[in-house]
């Protein structure tokens, strides 16, 4: 199959299928705070990224393809200690910023697809409770149509430059950040600052298969020495391909299925609550669009943006604003729980706190 097969392929797939109390108070606040806290708020919070190229990762033997390591991270200012570190790893879409590109990297004058800043929103409100929040783009993984394996071990990757970085302040990140404000060097000092045995990651998408498949115990052997996953979310993602072990059995994890696209995503918590060890976590948003947990893809303009459900006349759907901040509260509550043992954080994560004016279904064990 060739890849504009397969992409033709998956826009098909992404339309389908109709069908702690501080997390909820944390959403109305998002959406209710005045101008001067949004600034205050921002300013708490500091901003920067590091590109090593667009084909700095491969994943020979098996793949051919080279993608990029490129990421944006969102951390708090104010570091007093080592924090935990959460990776957000986007989806399948184009890889440049063109609905006409079908190449890779993409030709001058057209920028790649931004598919990684399309959770500024949700990494910035993390940030804010003390994590330290890397989102890396994988375009290249996209053009190439890259599976599960190649996303997980893109994550990998990102977080071995980031040990590395932590642990001796050296490495190929070293000097390479970039302060996204002023586009000037960084110079926020990351030394002894993160956890790397406290990692939680968040799959949207098709990177729900690539975050199950790096959670997986069977996979635990590929992550670098001394990175422990504590945490996995599947968000809006489609059915497990069954082509690799994606059975999380010793971690935490959650699924957010979106539904008026797909429930298929659900199955990874089906099959983790017959075998799993840890606590298991499901939310179903009933009337739920895939692409609203992205800005990007919510606004365009790739083919497949905007609102890609076979129900758009249905009654009372959330609009992107209320899932991205049904996204803020419910993460930031299953972080809290997983990397911080917050207990008071599992009334969100069970079903007994509600979010407003969403209909929602929840289910854990």
């Amino acid at each position: 199959m060739t890849r504009t097969t397969s992409f033709a392929v998956f826009r098909g797939m992404r339309a389908r299928l109709c069908g702690a109390g501080f997390a909820i108070a944390a959403v109305l606040a998002l959406l209710t705070v005045s101008t001067g806290a949004q600034a205050e708020a921002a300013d708490a919070v500091g901003i920067v990224e590091y590109d090593l190229g667009d084909g700095a990762f491969t994943d020979a033997p098996d793949w051919e393809g080279s993608a990029e390591i490129r990421a944006v991270v969102h951390y708090p200012r104010k570091i007093t200690d080592k924090l935990p570190v959460i990776v957000l790893l986007h989806g399948q879409q184009g890889a440049c910023h063109s609905a006409e590109i079908e190449e890779w990297p993409c030709p001058k004058g057209v920028a790649p697809y931004p598919s990684h800043r399309g959770y500024d929103y949700l990494a910035n409100a993390l940030a804010r409770d003390g994590f330290v929040v890397v989102s890396p783009s994988a375009n290249g993984i996209n053009h190439h149509m890259g599976v599960a394996p190649q996303r997980a071990r893109l994550i990998n990757r990102h977080l071995e430059l980031l040990k590395q970085l932590t642990t001796t302040g050296g490495g190929p990140l070293a000097g390479r950040l970039t302060d996204v404000q002023t586009g000037r060097p960084a110079t926020v000092d990351l030394r002894n600052r993160l956890d790397m045995s406290r990692v939680g990651t968040m799959g949207h998408s098709v990177g729900g298969e690539g975050v199950m498949y790096q959670a997986a115990e069977a996979n635990r052997r590929e992550l670098p020495a001394g990175v422990r996953i504590r945490g996995v979310v599947s968000m809006a993602s489609p059915s497990p391909s069954h082509f690799y072990d994606t059975l999380v059995t010793k971690t935490p994890l959650a699924v957010i299925s979106a539904g008026c696209w797909s429930l298929g995503g659900e199955q990874y918590f089906e099959d983790a609550r017959k075998a799993s060890e840890a606590r298991g976590f499901l939310l179903r948003v009933v009337k739920g669009n895939h692409n609203y947990f992205n800005t990007e893809w919510t606004v365009g303009p790739g083919p497949t943006d905007g609102d890609d459900t076979e129900c758009p006349a249905t009654a009372g759907r959330p609009s992107p604003k209320q899932q991205q901040g049904l996204a803020i509260g419910y993460l930031r509550a299953f972080y809290a729980y997983a990397l911080k043992n917050d207990q008071s954080a599992l009334p969100v994560l069970t079903g007994k706190k509600k979010f407003p004016g969403i209909a929602t279904k929840a289910a854990s064990f």
